[in-house]
C-alpha cells in the first residue's frame, strides 16, 4: 500500500511540472507576440517624410589653411550599439527620422545646418551629425521629416514612430517629453548692425530695440546681455530686412546662421553686400543638442556614442571650417593691444607656443579673441589675434 501511495505520488508530480512547463511556453510565446506587435506599431505609423538619397555624402577637404580630413568620418564599421526597442524600431524600418527645419518652402534650405548643393545632394552640419548617427545605428538612410523650427518639438513628442530624433540647431531646454543628447557643437549668439551703425557692443543698445530669433533660449539671454532695451522684437522670418529698415537696431542670433544666412542674402542681392556687420561673436556660452523622446534611452546612448566620437576626431575640426566659416574677424577694440597677423598654416595653438612659449596656452588667446571670432577652429590668413598684455 505504500508503495502504490509512492507512485501516485511520483506521477501527480510529473504531471505537475509537465503543466507549469506548458504554461511557461505559452506566456513567453504571448509576450514575444506582443513586443512584436509593439514594434511593428512603431515603424507603421507614417507621415510623409522625405527619403534622402542613400548616397549622398558631405566629406570633403576642409577649405581652410588647417589640413582636414572628411567632414562627417569614414564609412567604417559602427561601433556596436545595445539594440532596445527605439533601435530595433529603426532598424526594422531600415532608416532614420529625422525632424528639421529644412527652409521655407521646404528643402529651400536653413544653411549651414541644412541645404541644397549644386548636384541636388542634401548636406549641412546637421545633416551630417544626423548620417553619423545613422551609421552608428547601422542603418544607411536618412528620412528628414520638415516642420517649422517651432514646431519641432511638438512633431518629437506627438510622433509615433513617424519622427526619432531632433536635429535641428536647438539648445537643450526643458521642455516636458524630451531627453537631450550631450552637446555637438558650442556656439554664442552674435550680434549684427547694419554696416553703418555706430552700435559696436551690446552695451550701445541701452535705449535701443532689439531683434531676435523667434527662440524662449535667446529671449532669456538678452534678458541678461542687453540692460535698457525698449522693446524686443521675435521674428521667424525677415529679420535682416527689417533691420536694415530700422524695426530694430541690432539683431542677436546664432552665429552659425547668420554668417551663412547673410553670405546667401548678399549672393541672391548682390546691392546688399557689405550692408550688415557683425560687431560681436559669443556673446553666450551656448550649445546644440540632439532632441529624443524621454524614455528612449537606447537611441540616445547611440546618438552620445556618435556625437563623442565625431568630436574625438580631425574630422570634427574639419567640418566646422567646412560648414561655419564665413564670418569676418571683428575689429580690436583697443588700437594699442599687443597683437599678431595669422599666417598661413597657424592654428590658435601654433600661435601660442610661437608667441607665449606653450601651445596649452591657446585658451587663454581664445578667452581674449573670443568675442572676435566665430570659433576657435575659424581664424583666417590676414586675421589679427590679439595677445596677452604681458
Amino acid at each position: 500500500m505504500s508503495t502504490e501511495s509512492g507512485g501516485s505520488t511520483v506521477l501527480k508530480g510529473c504531471i505537475v511540472l509537465a503543466f507549469l512547463a506548458a504554461l511557461l511556453v505559452i506566456v513567453g510565446a504571448a509576450g514575444l507576440w506582443l513586443l512584436g506587435e509593439r514594434s511593428d506599431d512603431g515603424a507603421g505609423h507614417g507621415g510623409t517624410p522625405v527619403a534622402l538619397p542613400g548616397g549622398a555624402r558631405t566629406d570633403g577637404a576642409a577649405p581652410d589653411a588647417a589640413q582636414g580630413g572628411s567632414a562627417t568620418g569614414g564609412d567604417g564599421p559602427a561601433s556596436p550599439v545595445v539594440a532596445g526597442a527605439a533601435v530595433a524600431r529603426i532598424r526594422a524600418r531600415g532608416s532614420l527620422r529625422v525632424a528639421m527645419d529644412t527652409g521655407e518652402p521646404e528643402l529651400a534650405g536653413t544653411p549651414p545646418m541644412f541645404f541644397v548643393d549644386a548636384q541636388g545632394g542634401r548636406d549641412g552640419f546637421d545633416y551630417a551629425l544626423a548620417r553619423l548617427v545613422a551609421r552608428e545605428l547601422g542603418v544607411g538612410e536618412v528620412e528628414l521629416v520638415h516642420g517649422k523650427y517651432s514646431a519641432l518639438e511638438d512633431a518629437l513628442r506627438s510622433a509615433q514612430g513617424d519622427v526619432d530624433l531632433l536635429i535641428s540647431g536647438y539648445t537643450p531646454t526643458d521642455a516636458p517629453g524630451i531627453a537631450w543628447s550631450q552637446p555637438y557643437l558650442e556656439y554664442g549668439l552674435c550680434l549684427v548692425v547694419p554696416a553703418a551703425s555706430p552700435v559696436k557692443t551690446t552695451a550701445d543698445l541701452f535705449g535701443k530695440k532689439v531683434g531676435i530669433f523667434d527662440d524662449d533660449s535667446a529671449a532669456e539671454e538678452v534678458q541678461r546681455l542687453v540692460k535698457g532695451y525698449t522693446e524686443l522684437v521675435r521674428m521667424e522670418d525677415g529679420y535682416w530686412q527689417a533691420l536694415l529698415d530700422g524695426r530694430f537696431d541690432g539683431f542677436l542670433y546664432d552665429y552659425p546662421y547668420a554668417a551663412a544666412e547673410l553670405q546667401q542674402l548678399q549672393a541672391v542681392q548682390p546691392a546688399l553686400r557689405g550692408a550688415f556687420r557683425i560687431a560681436q561673436y559669443n556673446l553666450t556660452d551656448s550649445t546644440y543638442a540632439v532632441g529624443v523622446r524621454a524614455g528612449e534611452g537606447d537611441l540616445l546612448a547611440a546618438v552620445d556614442a556618435a556625437i563623442a566620437q565625431w568630436r574625438a576626431s580631425d574630422d570634427y575640426a574639419a567640418a566646422i571650417r567646412r560648414y561655419l566659416k564665413g564670418g569676418e574677424a571683428a575689429a580690436l577694440t583697443s588700437a594699442s593691444a599687443r597683437k599678431v597677423v595669422v599666417k598661413a598654416g597657424d592654428s590658435l595653438s601654433a600661435i601660442a607656443q610661437r608667441e607665449l612659449g606653450s601651445s596649452d596656452r591657446w585658451k587663454e588667446l581664445w578667452a581674449l579673441n573670443r568675442a572676435r571670432f566665430p570659433n576657435p577652429h575659424l581664424i583666417e590668413v590676414g586675421d589679427e589675434v590679439e595677445l596677452p598684455a604681458s
